[in-house]
């Protein structure tokens, strides 16, 4: 059986834009050591801020782990988003 792969790997940048410095470094600061837990043999991240601006970086092996890092980000995103509403 053949196993030829498609992709040697993927990778994304995504930013998140907030209204002013304080709320994307407050929760640039909350997601920032999720990193050292997310990094795994498939998937690494990288996080900057950027003044309002979060960039996020994320280099897969596989699109599968990509998603997996992608969604992870969006909740932790979304929790540290609510928390600031709060």
């Amino acid at each position: 059986m053949c196993e030829d792969k498609i992709l040697d790997s993927v990778e994304t940048v995504f930013n998140i834009e907030y209204d002013n410095c304080h709320d994307a470094e407050i929760v640039y600061n909350s997601i920032k050591p999720e990193i050292s837990f997310a990094r795994g043999e498939r998937s690494t991240s990288e996080i900057e801020l950027e003044g309002n601006v979060i960039v996020i970086r994320i280099f897969s092996k596989d699109v599968v782990s990509l998603r997996a890092s992608i969604n992870s980000y969006v909740r932790w995103i979304k929790l540290s988003n609510e928390i600031i509403k709060i």
